[in-house]
Parts: C-alpha cells; sequence; structure tokens
C-alpha cells in the first residue's frame, strides 16, 4: 500500500488484495513458467505493478485494449484491476506465459478478459478502440502490426524508455499516413529514478482490413473450414450452381459483395450460410457484424481457394450467401389497377434485366410465361441486381394459353408494326408483352401493338431493353 502512495495511485482494499494475490502468483509460479528476471518485492510492485498503470495519469485508456506481447501480464493485468470495465485482450505467443496468464485470469476472477495464444501478425483481427505494449518492439514494427485492425481514431500506446527518439524517428512514411503521434510524454516514477516514457499515435485513416484465413489451430478459427470436394457442405453448394439443384432444394446461391450485403440486412429474405475463401480480405466494417453473426451460428464457412471458385461462377472473390427460394405462386388472373409485365424470355439474363426494370418503374407485378427462363438462375439474379426478391412475381401459362385466357384485361404487346409508343394511351390495367428472343409475337398477340421508332438499319431491340423503354413511357405518362 505504501508505495501505491508513493506514487500517488489511490486503490482500494480490494484492488490491493488482488495484487496480493497476483504477486503471491509470479513469485510461486516464476521459474515453472518463465515469467520475470524481477525478483525483489519493491521492484516487482514499482517495475511491473506501478509502472504499468501510472502513465495512466497522462494519457487516457481506451475502454477496450490488446496488450501486445504482454508476457506474464504487463501492462494488462495492472491495468485491468485498476480499471475493472476495461475490455481486455493479453496477446502473448510464449506458450508457458499462456498458460500462466489462463491460471491469472481465473485466479483473479478478471472478466472481459480474452487470452490470445498466438503472436499478432496481418492475419489476426481484434475488435478493440486500442492497444498498448511495453515489449522491445520498434514502434514502427508495431504500428505495422495493429494497422489493419485498429479502428480509425484507435490508439496505440506505447510504454518506452526516456530514449526512443531513434524508435520515433524510424516510423516510415506508409505508417505515417495512416498514424498521428498524438502524445509524447516523459515521466519518472515517483520516489525512484526509474525514468520512462509513454508515446500514443492516433489511427488517422485507412479503416479495418481483415483476413480471414483457414487455420491448423483451431483457437484461432474463425468460421468452419472446407478443405475436400468431398464435403458434405461442398457437395450441397455445389448443386446451387444450377437451376435444376436450386429447384429441387429450394436454396439459391447469391454472388457478389454488394448484393450479398443488401441481402443481408433485410430481414424478409431467409437466409441460411455465408461461404468465404481461405485468404478473403474484409475492407472496412460493412460486413463484420454479419460474419460475426454466422460465424457464432455455426453457419460461416471459409472454403479451400479451388473449391471457393468452382462455386463463384461469376469470378467475383466476393462473399457468397445461401437463401431459401422464394415461393411463386400462380397467377390466378386478378389483375387490379397497373401494369402487369409478362415475360416470355429464354435467356436468363434477359429474365433478370426485364425484371430489374420493373422493379424500377414499379409495375404492378411480374408474370413469368412458361417460356421464361428460371427466374432465379444465377445470372437472372445477378442481371437483376436482387430485384428478383423485391418484386411480386407469379407463374403464368404459355403464350398463346396467356391470349386465349386473359379476359378483359388488355394485353399491350411490343411489336416494330405497332402504332407509335408516343402517341399510345395506356390503359388504366393492362399487361405488357414483349417479344421473345427469336420467335417474336404469335399473331394473336399483335391486336393491340405499341411500337418504339428506330434507325432504318435497326431491325429490334433487345426484347429486355424494348421492354424498359415502354416501362418508362407508361410511368412518365402516368
Amino acid at each position: 500500500m505504501s508505495l501505491f502512495k508513493k506514487a500517488h495511485i489511490e486503490i482500494t482494499e480490494r484492488q490491493l488484495s488482488l495484487f496480493a494475490v497476483f504477486y503471491d502468483m509470479l513469485v510461486d509460479h516464476n521459474d515453472e513458467y518463465d515469467l520475470t528476471r524481477i525478483r525483489n518485492f519493491d521492484d516487482i510492485i514499482i517495475k511491473h505493478f506501478i509502472d504499468s498503470v501510472y502513465f495512466t495519469r497522462f494519457v487516457p485508456l481506451p475502454s477496450s485494449v490488446i496488450d501486445i506481447g504482454t508476457g506474464p501480464g504487463f501492462p494488462g493485468i495492472p491495468l485491468k484491476i485498476m480499471n475493472p470495465g476495461l475490455k481486455l485482450i493479453l496477446a502473448e505467443p510464449k506458450a508457458r506465459r499462456a498458460a500462466f496468464l489462463n491460471m491469472a485470469v481465473q485466479g483473479l476472477e478478471l472478466t472481459d478478459t480474452e487470452i490470445y495464444p498466438h503472436l499478432v501478425t496481418d492475419k489476426s483481427f481484434f475488435t478493440v478502440d486500442g492497444a498498448i505494449t511495453r515489449a522491445l518492439e520498434s514502434v514502427n514494427s508495431t504500428l505495422s502490426r495493429v494497422k489493419h485492425f485498429l479502428p480509425d481514431g484507435g490508439h496505440i500506446l506505447f510504454m518506452k524508455g526516456p530514449d526512443a527518439e531513434t524508435d520515433l524517428d524510424e516510423v516510415d512514411e506508409k505508417n505515417k499516413k495512416h498514424f498521428k503521434l498524438e502524445a509524447d510524454r516523459k515521466y519518472t516514477l515517483p520516489g525512484t529514478s526509474y525514468k520512462r516514457r509513454i508515446i500514443t499515435f492516433t489511427k488517422t485513416g485507412g479503416g479495418t482490413t481483415r483476413t480471414h484465413r483457414i487455420f491448423k489451430n483451431i483457437d484461432e478459427a474463425f468460421g468452419t473450414p472446407v478443405t475436400s470436394p468431398e464435403n458434405k457442405i461442398f457437395k450441397e453448394l455445389k448443386k446451387l450452381t444450377g437451376p435444376a439443384g436450386m429447384k429441387k432444394t429450394e436454396k439459391l446461391l447469391i454472388a457478389g459483395k454488394k448484393i450479398v450485403t443488401e441481402f443481408l440486412s433485410d430481414n424478409s429474405i431467409e437466409k441460411e450460410r455465408v461461404i468465404i475463401y481461405d485468404g478473403f480480405r474484409e475492407s472496412g466494417d460493412e460486413l463484420a457484424p454479419y460474419l460475426q453473426k454466422f460465424n457464432a451460428a455455426g453457419s460461416l464457412f471459409i472454403l479451400k481457394r479451388s473449391l471457393y471458385n468452382e462455386l463463384d461462377i461469376f469470378n467475383t472473390s466476393g462473399p457468397l450467401l445461401t437463401v431459401k427460394m422464394p415461393y411463386i405462386a400462380e397467377w390466378n388472373g386478378n389483375a387490379d389497377k397497373g401494369c402487369y409485365l409478362l415475360v416470355p424470355f429464354q435467356d436468363p439474363q434477359n429474365v433478370g434485366s426485364v425484371i430489374r426494370s420493373a422493379a424500377a418503374f414499379g409495375v404492378s407485378g411480374v408474370i413469368l410465361l412458361k417460356e421464361a427462363a428460371f427466374p432465379f438462375h444465377p445470372k437472372a439474379v445477378r442481371a437483376s441486381s436482387g430485384a428478383v426478391f423485391k418484386i411480386p412475381l407469379f407463374r403464368g401459362d404459355s403464350i398463346h394459353g396467356f391470349m386465349e385466357n386473359a379476359g378483359k384485361t388488355p394485353v399491350v404487346s411490343l411489336d416494330k408494326r405497332g402504332c407509335d409508343i408516343a402517341s399510345f394511351t395506356f390503359p388504366d390495367t393492362f399487361y405488357l408483352l414483349p417479344g421473345m428472343e427469336g420467335p417474336g409475337l404469335p399473331d394473336e398477340a399483335k391486336n393491340r401493338a405499341i411500337s418504339i421508332p428506330l434507325n432504318e438499319n435497326i431491325d429490334s431491340l433487345n426484347g429486355a431493353a424494348a421492354a424498359a423503354i415502354a416501362l418508362y413511357e407508361w410511368k412518365r405518362k402516368k
């Protein structure tokens, strides 16, 4: 107690008792676990306990920190004793010292305290506000070590000796670009000749980047690894690269970071698994909470890159997502006010494109005729930019069958011999039918046709493009 008082550190009886327990553990297990060369009582209190916390008089302590190269727990454990609300990660790669840290955390009953028994590298990732180190590594090396996981505005605290100018001079241009020297304070521990220096850098930009890997050590694993083509999960995923497997399983495989991120935030879509690959780099914080959530649920899978490539048929190199296929009801013929788009296209990319236009211009529903390609084919989903999930879809009859049973609701078709779309008045309620690729329209569909004026040297437009123009004109006139 007297040594803490000399250092002007206010300490409670509870904190003093924890330091006493920690001291006994250090002394009792020092030789077994190779903890410290300091053995004198006063030296342990001053050079380990007081030194670990005294700097907080000059610089603020982040609310959550990783102590890099903590050894037997310095400065992390004394900081935790003095700041019980601190969220702490103790990083120590030496196995014996890591074993001691586990014993100490349990013996001291420290909450919100984790042990990371590995070297902190560019493959490590932590969700913290700051980092601290009392290790001998250079400032520049440590800045490079934390740059990918420390958030913008986060702090890195260096506990150094008084002569650290060389350390500061050697900070390279890459780190100067992302870090700003925030504080540099020299001080002497009260009642001693022990000179110290606390240096603080603030991260000013660059965001966070997490590299996901398949680790041999299960303690480092994030996500379930899949490395064999015979793996049951991989076989199930492989089926989802084609329409037959999708229809059979009623599941879809979604590719691309933008669309996957949108789907992850959409609670109306029933999601199953997230798939990434060994070496996938996650930049920023957009995906992080979702990956954490799926990992906690056992639904995040990290595939060997060659296996992932078999699933990523569009070469997106982004996360993949499996979702439950939405149900497509049969069209019942009850057309309310508005435009209902009839889709006859056999090319899934055209199907996706025209559905995207239908969603953009506000049609009341999309009726997929029997001639149409599968609307959840990967090419259709990609071309629609996810619009196939955002608009009412219905299953309809063939073109001929639909024309026979359309009832009183008029079918407006697109044909180059129809009346000019500019002079056409759209009904309040109608079906819009673009022509199929190749065959075009059956004769019975040409009774009420509209045309889009083209240059003489162009015979026709792509059906999806023509439908988009017609929908725009309808929207404009409406």
